[in-house]
């Protein structure tokens, strides 16, 4: 009976991180939102133009290498840049999927201001559209002026866009601000 009763304790001990790994009932639609996110994982060269000018000219920033890797068990897509030293603005982000609201949210912070910036947003045909107008996290512009910003994430590979506008009436227009290529 002893030796039944340990073979047993050591099944129990052997299956326990199987049963660990099976992902719950309530992570299925989530898990599956964010694997609709596959073709950005990986590495990237990322050119970033901006426009002072609403997309009338362009400036063009040095080349950059970032990581998009899943993180907790596929729950949450992040990205990093590969080097923090060099000049330039350097952003991080998480993107995750709301299964009670139904929106992705991607929260972004920068090396230079470091406030969380929050978006939401849904797929429109297929992009990723998200704003950050829900979320209050608008920039402030003198004047009362607040300057939202609308992302526009191709989610393609081997090669994407991501298209920033910039708003400052609340999202009622919006101009063109920023062009982030990504090539792997």
């Amino acid at each position: 009976m002893k030796k039944l009763s340990l073979l047993l304790s050591a099944l129990v001990i052997l299956t326990a991180p199987l049963a660990a790994q099976e992902r719950p009932k309530v992570s299925e639609k989530p898990y599956g939102m964010m694997q609709k996110l596959a073709p950005l994982a990986g590495e990237w060269s990322m050119v970033n133009e901006y426009s002072p000018d609403g997309g009338k000219t362009w400036s063009k920033a040095p080349p950059a290498t970032v990581t998009v890797e899943y993180r907790l068990k596929g729950m949450l897509l992040s990205e990093m840049p590969e080097d923090l030293d060099t000049p330039g603005f350097k952003l991080e982000t998480d993107l995750t999927f709301d299964q009670y609201r139904d929106v992705y949210r991607k929260a972004v912070v920068d090396d230079t201001w470091g406030i969380m910036d929050v978006y939401e947003g849904t797929f429109e045909g297929d992009k990723l559209v998200m704003t950050n107008l829900k979320s209050g996290t608008t920039f402030p512009m003198g004047n009362g002026v607040q300057r939202a910003f609308r992302l526009t994430i191709e989610v393609t590979t081997p090669k994407r866009m991501m298209t920033i506008d910039a708003s400052d009436d609340g999202g009622e227009t919006w101009i063109p601000a920023y062009k982030l290529t990504y090539t792997k």
